[in-house]
């Protein structure tokens, strides 16, 4: 027998017990969180040769579980009180059997719970455990062929519960609890009776709601136009989000063909600068080499019989024709910063993964790759000819020195 079928009895007791019930079969530590099947006899109450019988569903540590109940009127041993009753429920933990079976068995066990404890229609026994019973045969049975609680879907507690007045023979009773699976998502617990004083008694009370079997239908009814009305709902949805999503889908891929095509400009760009200033590199040392010889030119008028002051103009037209060049042309020619493509969604969808056609993984290395190499190759310039720069103010700084060097040789 599987652990998520729990057979019970239950009864009212009196003084000092009032009602108890009792668990034959079942998880003794999910026993403990199942609500009572005790009745709330301000709504509904038993009256002499009448019988009840339930479904009910309620979240069970976590589980959701669904009970099917049989109550039947019986006088308690020392009280002549009205209201009173034995009864025997199965419940299921996330999987049920199939309903004709499970009546089947509940049935048979409620028969052998009244024949053992109840005589002259009064409970023999002070409480349920002291009660004597027998399992139903071959009720192994029942957990074969289980199948998982489709309906209800919903097991959240709404306090709302419905009467059900109709026939409970077998056949009908497995087919309106069949059909009660559904209706579940409504309402609690829901009752079946063919006793007309329950019925009177339940719609005097007005504390359940009390309906006959077409209005039982009718309810039905009314449960599936609402899931029929709530798929609309979610269809609309959907196909809104489906739209929204293309809509999003081009605005994208417009964005990263944009931003793409303003980088291969920018790259373009960048390519040429950096082919210019290597350009530049070679002009900007034959300048300093062409300086060189000319200041060695003028060391070598010196000792002419050439005028200082002629030397002093040659060096003097030299030198300013080599710093304003130099001035002009060894100034850093910075890179453009490539945009950093970030397309964005109104999406509002959460810890979706990108796809992998989105940004394929050695695209994205051979991009970082080109970003690397166009960096250092920036940075080698910037460095050089900023060392340039230094030493050609280094130079001219201590230009008159160095002419006061010569002039004295």
């Amino acid at each position: 027998m599987t652990q998520n079928i729990y057979l019970l009895a239950f009864g009212t007791f009196g003084n000092p017990y009032g009602f108890r019930q009792t668990f034959y079969l079942g998880n003794q530590n999910v026993v403990k969180s199942i609500r009572t099947f005790d009745l709330n006899t301000n709504a509904i109450k038993l009256f002499e040769n009448s019988t009840l019988y339930s479904i009910r569903k309620e979240s069970v540590n976590g589980l959701n579980a669904i009970a099917y109940s049989k109550y039947s009127f019986a006088k308690e041993k020392n009280s002549d009180r009205g209201g009173t009753f034995v009864g025997a429920s199965i419940l299921f933990t996330n999987e049920i059997a199939e309903d004709n079976l499970t009546i089947t068995k509940l049935n048979e066990f409620h028969k052998i719970l009244v024949s053992k404890n109840v005589v002259d229609k009064t409970i023999m026994v002070n409480h349920s455990d002291d009660f004597t019973v027998d399992m139903p045969k071959d009720f192994d049975k029942i957990s074969f062929h289980l199948k998982s609680i489709d309906e209800p879907s919903n097991f959240r507690l709404s306090n709302s519960n419905l009467v059900v007045y109709s026939h409970i023979d077998e056949n009908s009773l497995q087919q309106n609890l069949k059909k009660s699976l559904e209706l579940l998502n409504n309402f609690d617990t829901i009752f079946f009776t063919d006793h007309q004083e329950i019925a009177n008694f339940t719609v005097a009370k007005s504390l359940y709601k009390t309906i006959d079997e077409k209005g039982f239908n009718d309810e039905i009814q009314i449960v599936k136009e609402e899931k029929k009305k709530q798929r609309q709902i979610i269809l609309h949805d959907f196909e809104k989000e489906f739209s929204e999503l293309e809509e999003n889908k081009k605005m994208s891929i417009r964005v990263l063909k944009d931003s793409i095509e303003q980088n291969i400009k920018l790259h373009q760009e960048n390519g040429r600068k950096i082919e210019e200033s290597k350009k530049q590199v070679a002009i900007v040392e034959n300048k300093y080499s062409e300086f060189s010889r000319k200041i060695k030119e003028a060391i070598s008028y010196i000792h002419s019989d050439k005028k200082i002051e002629e030397i002093k103009l040659f060096h003097n037209e030299n030198k300013r024709e080599f710093i304003n060049y130099i001035n002009e042309n060894t100034k850093p020619q910075y890179l453009n910063s490539l945009s950093n493509i970030q397309s964005k969604t109104s999406s509002t969808l959460r810890n979706q993964p990108a796809p992998d056609w989105l940004q394929p993984e050695n695209e994205f290395k051979r991009r970082e790759q080109t970003k690397e190499k166009s960096s250092r190759t920036y940075m080698f310039l910037s460095i050089l000819f900023f060392s340039l720069w230094i030493l050609t103010f280094l130079y001219f700084l201590f230009l008159d020195e160095i002419n006061k060097l010569l002039l004295s040789a």
